[in-house]
């Protein structure tokens, strides 16, 4: 009988090439998040922009994932992984260090619109060389390292931020920010991957949908791309209420940030502890968490609608819990497209898999918003807890009775 492969995350850190993608992800994901206070203090504290431009920003986050992502990902999978880790890195740099001389809203809309769409390419790009060079044993610790090196950002990348922007004007911070990506570009320079196995070429719309047509072959990636689509869909009735919910248990601004803090531990944790859950039982580990998140977002939500306060410290640890569950569910997500999708067209299963998350998405700030406009904040949080316990009912109930193969 062979010895079982240790699967720890010092195994995985002793692998050269996964121990130098984690390393250049660091500069790459603080590089995400960094120059995001700057662009907010630039545009609302400098220009006077209100919450229509505010609304553009995050458009222009979020639509290249679906209209440019997809055909990107055809480059990706073409072209050796090195090269694109490079090349986004550098684009990114580029795109960034262009918002120094950006003088109007437009402009700088533009330029995060063009940085989000270099992103679109080197999101997939990463996740097939976390694929190309992890062991299968160590792929669920692969994602919960990357997911906890991004929570990592989140927390400090603004906090940082936000610092630098006191010693300094908006556009140095982006000088800043720029050099993080051209580190990274650095740090992936030469990077030896395995060569991906050689594939057909098709036409041009076959080529387009391979990813797509991944989703109807195996039918644990469509589980799990349907499920994180509507789980997402579910955090994003409330996730931009949770100002307006802390202010209704009379907090202030600062609890608001030490909040935002505390989700992000909270993810940072979870990202560490879901990897070994999601190796052995990726969807169980999904559906756990989406009950589990789905429970504590309705009690909250209870606690809100009747009017009682909640003091800050209790509310410091549900978000923690609430930002440890999401680790939950986006890490096994992950480990799913990694292991069924072949290495030929990972990029655009993972480019598909993103465009079909963010178009269901797009919609729920708006309708979370008109929610609590209509009812209080509290029955925002509330339909998205419990969209998230019927989500994870309604999947344990298909899993008991037609498990994927």
């Amino acid at each position: 009988m062979d010895k079982p492969q240790p699967a720890g995350y010092r195994s995985l850190l002793a692998l050269p090439v996964p121990r130098r993608l984690a390393l250049a992800s660091i500069p790459a994901d603080f590089a995400d998040w960094l120059d995001y206070a700057a662009i907010i203090a630039l545009l609302v504290f400098a220009w006077g922009e209100g919450p229509l431009v505010l609304a553009l920003f995050a458009f222009c986050l979020t639509l290249p994932y679906v209209a440019v992502g997809p055909l990107l990902a055809m480059v990706v999978d073409r072209t050796p992984l090195p090269t694109i880790l490079v090349l986004s890195n550098l684009g990114r740099g580029l795109a960034t260090l262009a918002l120094m001389f950006a003088d109007d809203t437009a402009l700088v809309l533009a330029i995060v619109f063009l940085r989000a769409c270099i992103d679109s390419a080197f999101t997939p790009a990463r996740q097939a060389a976390i694929q190309a060079s992890t062991p299968p044993n160590l792929l669920a610790r692969a994602n919960g390292l990357h997911q906890a090196i991004n929570q990592t950002s989140k927390i400090a990348g603004p906090a940082l931020g936000g610092m630098l922007l006191a010693i300094m004007p908006a556009q140095s911070v982006f000088g800043c920010n720029a050099v993080l990506s051209l580190l990274a570009a650095a740090l992936v320079f030469g990077l030896a991957l395995p060569a991906r196995p050689p594939r057909k070429a098709g036409g041009f719309r076959t080529e387009l949908l391979a990813g797509a047509t991944e989703f109807r072959r195996s039918r644990l990636l469509l589980m799990a791309l349907v499920f994180a689509a509507i789980a997402y869909f579910s955090f994003f009735l409330y996730d931009a209420l949770i100002a307006l919910l802390a202010e209704d248990f009379g907090l202030g601004a600062s609890a608001f940030g030490i909040g935002i803090a505390a989700s992000g531990a909270g993810g940072l944790l979870g990202a560490l502890l879901a990897g070994p859950l999601a190796a052995r039982h990726p969807l169980a580990c999904m559906i756990g968490a989406a009950l589990f998140s789905g429970a504590v977002t309705v009690s909250v939500a209870v606690v809100a609608m009747l009017g009682h306060d909640l003091p800050a410290l209790p509310f410091f640890f549900v978000l923690a819990l609430m930002g440890g569950s999401t680790a939950f569910m986006l890490v096994p997500y992950r480990t799913i497209m990694q292991t069924q999708a072949p290495p030929d067209r990972i990029a655009r299963v993972f480019a598909a898999g993103e465009a079909v998350i963010m178009a269901v998405m797009l919609s729920a700030p708006f309708i979370g918003s008109a929610v609590a406009s209509a009812w209080g904040t509290g029955a925002a949080f509330l339909a998205g807890g419990a969209l998230l316990i019927a989500l994870g009912l309604a999947s344990a109930a298909v899993l008991a009775l037609r498990p994927p193969a």
